[in-house]
């Protein structure tokens, strides 16, 4: 176990020399706000593996340094959460990220595949999934925790090299290396202010105007307070309590009492706190919601016809060609490409970029301007565009 800086150092310094190096991390997430790392996993491309004892660790700049690196490939698989976690622990720029899951949809597998799954059907590796209980931050780890860590980075190199040999004969390793540079985008790995967003609540619906902004403001208090103390959200708040606030909000202080999500206790130390939050909503006091909506006019009659015939057309072609049509985007996506068709400008819209804009986003915009024609393919079956 790697449970010094100079250690971490020295692990970083070999990885950097290999040019290319698997990365996990095991923690819990229980009853906390954020995770907390138990261990970081970096295996090398001879299948040595090291374990980096998070919790004894206090100057994390080596690995800041091996994140940031865009000569050293690091292999993680559905990279973003690790990524988080591993920004948040050293603060250096994931760079030269490759994501075994994500690309496995580029060569005829699916873009959610376990681990598991994945080494079996390209590595002819069995993983014994013993462990994802485990709690990762409780000392001595036992020999199968260890096992099940080293395992899970352990083929990484190997696998990255299958995929991308395949990828090649296929003509598609520039299109991986063009969607593993999402995750190279800073803004992936800030925290959101919490004023910008509608919170995600269960029951929360049919809200008038004054109620939702009422939600808002209640949210953004937990969300902040959540973070300030590391705790999950419902220690603070619960869902049930946010919404008979919302939609039954108090006259006065005194009338924020128990209820159902929020005992005695919490009402008293938060009383204030509640109230200041339900005055803003019906102050309105909160900045708009960004725009995240499209370009260009009201969805009109039609406009749900055009979006399960793009969605159509999107499903034809990737099936054709071995591509997961969840790389293309989802129906929130396609709708955005449909309604602002006429008003976008290359490369405004993900579909219009990179390998999905040649894979069939050109051919997509076309079909939807009234340019083109989709027809079924006599060998294939399937919608096709031309």
């Amino acid at each position: 176990m790697i449970s010094t800086t100079e250690a971490l150092a020295d692990v970083v310094r070999r990885a950097r020399e290999a040019g290319a190096v698997g990365v996990d991390t095991e923690f819990i997430w229980d009853r906390t706000y954020y995770p907390t790392l138990g261990l970081i996993q970096i295996g090398y491309p001879d299948c040595h593996c090291e374990l980096i004892d998070a919790p004894a660790i206090e100057d994390w700049s080596p690995l800041a340094e091996l994140m940031s690196d865009p000569d050293t490939v690091k292999i993680l698989h559905d990279a973003q959460q690790d990524l988080n976690i591993l920004y948040r622990t050293c603060g250096g720029l994931p760079k030269n990220i490759f994501d075994t899951q994500r690309s496995a949809g580029f060569v005829g597998l699916s873009s959610t595949i376990s681990l598991s799954e994945l080494l079996k059907t390209l590595l002819k590796v069995r993983l014994a999934k013993t462990e994802t209980r485990s709690d990762w931050t409780k000392r001595p780890l036992t020999d199968a925790q260890l096992k099940y860590a080293e395992d899970d980075v352990r083929h990484s190199v190997d696998l990255m090299i299958k995929i991308m040999d395949k990828a090649e004969s296929l003509g598609r390793k520039a299109w991986i290396e063009d969607e593993m540079e999402m995750y190279a985008v800073e803004s992936l790995y800030g925290e959101v202010d919490p004023d910008s967003v509608m919170p995600r609540v269960r029951g929360s619906g049919s809200l008038t105007n004054q109620q939702r902004n009422i939600l808002r403001a209640l949210g953004a208090w937990r969300e902040e307070k959540a973070r300030r103390r590391n705790l999950p959200r419902s220690f603070i708040l619960s869902d049930d309590a946010l919404v008979s606030l919302t939609k039954r909000p108090p006259e006065k202080p005194e009338d924020i009492r128990q209820m159902k999500g929020l005992n005695e206790r919490a009402a008293n130390r938060n009383r204030d706190h509640i109230w200041a939050a339900i005055e803003r909503g019906r102050a309105g006091d909160l900045p708009e919601l960004p725009n995240n909506k499209h370009l260009g006019p009201s969805p009109d009659d039609g406009y749900e016809a055009r979006v399960d015939l793009a969605l159509a057309c999107i499903k034809g072609t990737c099936l054709a060609g071995g591509i997961d049509p969840a790389l293309i985007g989802n129906r929130a996506d396609v709708t955005a490409f449909v309604l602002g068709i006429d008003h976008l400008d290359a490369g405004s819209h993900r579909m219009l970029r990179g390998w999905r804009a040649d894979f069939c986003g050109h051919a997509l915009a076309r079909l939807l301007r009234g340019e083109g024609s989709v027809g079924i393919d006599p060998t294939t079956k399937l919608p096709k565009l031309s």
